[in-house]
């Protein structure tokens, strides 16, 4: 998972400045950006975790974020001197400019359910930084690096909007199923990662068997086509849609005319 943050990190423009065990913290290179990332990475594939030892784990980036005991610094001053020298301002904004993702990997989605309220509570603490909590299976993360090489010359950004563009997998999701596969896991991607945007692909919406028929006919018998799936009983239109003249007699003529060009 490591592998896959750090590879939409840098195609969104961001630069890894500092890592400490399993935490990583991300700073947007461009000048003209001010946007932080903290990146908590927290294994959980123990299916006996309780909900006390999941919020602690969860609570511990915040614990060490202005804890001054951790090495005589906490990991906010330690982030703070990357910026003292080039821009002191900058440091004193660490708090506002920072977001933090909790990556946590599960033995199965299926424990997922047992920790929502919990992860709920978590990402909606008001302390120091917004959070986000992306659950994830070795599985998914696998089967999605498999797809990304599988398209080499493909920006990673194009390519999880096209996998979040599969139509059948979104209902299946929407039924609220955990399909523990690479779509469940782009979807995740999008929705706990701010900056991370959704390229909408646009799709032709198929043409139905009935209008493929019609097209292929010609403007004479589609009309026929028309009068008979409107249900039209009415003779009289039939006429009309056969460009008949009104008279009998003319009728007569051209019905005579046709059956010799028939013949």
């Amino acid at each position: 998972m490591r592998e896959l943050i750090q590879q939409i990190f840098r195609a969104y423009g961001f630069g890894e400045k500092w890592q400490d065990d399993s935490i990583e913290f991300y700073s947007a290179e461009s000048e003209e950006k001010t946007s932080f990332f903290l990146i908590d990475y927290i294994e959980a594939t123990d299916e006996g975790i309780t909900d006390f030892e999941m919020l602690t784990m969860l609570k511990r980036l915040e614990k060490d974020y202005i804890d001054e005991s951790t090495n005589g610094k906490g990991v906010k001053r330690k982030i703070q001197e990357l910026f003292v020298n080039d821009n002191a301002s900058i440091a004193a904004q660490i708090d506002k400019n920072t977001s933090a993702i909790f990556p946590i990997k599960l033995e199965s989605l299926n424990n997922l359910d047992k920790y929502r309220n919990l992860i709920y509570s978590v990402e909606e603490s008001p302390h120091y930084f917004r959070r986000f909590v992306l659950p994830y299976t070795d599985k998914q993360v696998d089967e999605l690096k498999k797809i990304i090489s599988d398209y080499p010359e493909k920006k990673i950004v194009n390519l999880l909007s096209e996998i979040a563009n599969q139509e059948d997998a979104y209902y299946e999701l929407a039924a609220h199923r955990n399909l523990d596969n690479a779509y469940e896991l782009v979807i995740r991607l999008f929705s706990k990662i701010p900056f991370l945007q959704y390229n909408f692909v646009a799709q032709q919406k198929p043409m139905s068997v009935e209008k493929r028929i019609e097209s292929e006919m010609d403007a004479e018998l589609l009309k026929y086509h028309t009068l008979i799936c409107d249900n039209c009983v009415d003779i009289d239109e039939y006429i009309k849609a056969s460009n008949l003249p009104d008279d009998d007699a003319a009728i007569e003529a051209e019905m005579k005319k046709r059956m010799e060009k028939r013949g």
